[in-house]
């Protein structure tokens, strides 16, 4: 991060992690990361409604992780930024050394 933000700029990182407050989201995007997916493939694959993964989907493309491609009258999708991806596994490396603190606590406390 630049060592001075602007109002604008940390706005624009608060929409991202907004956009990735979503766990059907999360789940779309890691189906992704194995492949290009159709939408059809991507609510069978999620168990998701399909107008609950178009909107999900509209939201990824819109916020440049995902992009897209016409085959015929089915849209294929594709993860356009995997850069996203390290910055889920910073997240989880977070939580298993939160987990990893509480666990050592709560050892302490029982023993």
């Amino acid at each position: 991060m630049p060592r001075t933000m602007t109002a604008e700029g940390f706005e624009a990182v608060a929409d991202l992690f907004a956009v990735l407050a979503d766990s059907s989201r999360l789940t779309i995007l890691y189906l992704l990361k194995q492949g290009p997916a159709f939408v059809s493939q991507v609510v069978q694959k999620t168990g998701l409604k399909q107008s609950n993964v178009s909107k999900h989907l509209s939201v990824l493309y819109d916020a440049g992780l995902l992009g897209r491609e016409r085959s015929g009258n089915q849209i294929r999708y594709f993860v356009a930024d995997p850069l996203v991806f390290e910055l889920c596994t910073l997240v989880c490396q977070k939580l298993h050394r939160d987990a990893a603190s509480q666990a050592q606590v709560l050892r302490k406390v029982a023993g």
